[in-house]
This record gives C-alpha cells, sequence and structure tokens, in this order.
C-alpha cells in the first residue's frame, strides 16, 4: 500500500510539473522588447498570454533570431 501511495505522489508532482516546462522562460532583453515593440504588443500583455498567434509567432522568431529592429 506504501508503494503505491508513494507512486501516486510521483506522479502528481511529474503532472504538476510538466505545464512549467513548457512555459516560456521570461524574455525582458532590450533584444526581446524591441520585437515586441515591432509586432506591437507590450511585455505585459505577453506575460498574460493575450498576443494573438499573427503578432506572436513572427516576435518568436525576430526574438529567435539575434536581429531586431536595430
Amino acid at each position: 500500500m506504501k508503494k503505491v501511495a508513494t507512486a501516486a505522489v510521483a506522479m502528481a508532482l511529474i503532472a504538476l510539473s510538466i505545464p512549467a516546462a513548457k512555459a516560456e522562460p521570461r524574455n525582458d532583453t532590450p533584444h526581446a522588447l524591441a520585437c515586441m515593440k515591432k509586432y506591437g504588443f507590450t511585455y505585459a500583455e505577453w506575460r498574460a498570454y493575450t498576443v494573438p498567434a499573427n503578432k506572436a509567432n513572427p516576435y518568436r522568431a525576430c526574438r529567435d533570431s539575434g536581429k531586431g529592429s536595430r
């Protein structure tokens, strides 16, 4: 019985950690902020997950390219 309870607790902890692993890291570098400005949204909107896909996808490409609107 104790092994079943331990396994259940382990599975619950794994299930709780998966969404955190999928979350994007905090990205408020000057380059990322320049890309946000280029695509017309703020850091607060990004963190609130309110940016539509038609802005988020090109933003990610800009942010990950290392080139900005510099």
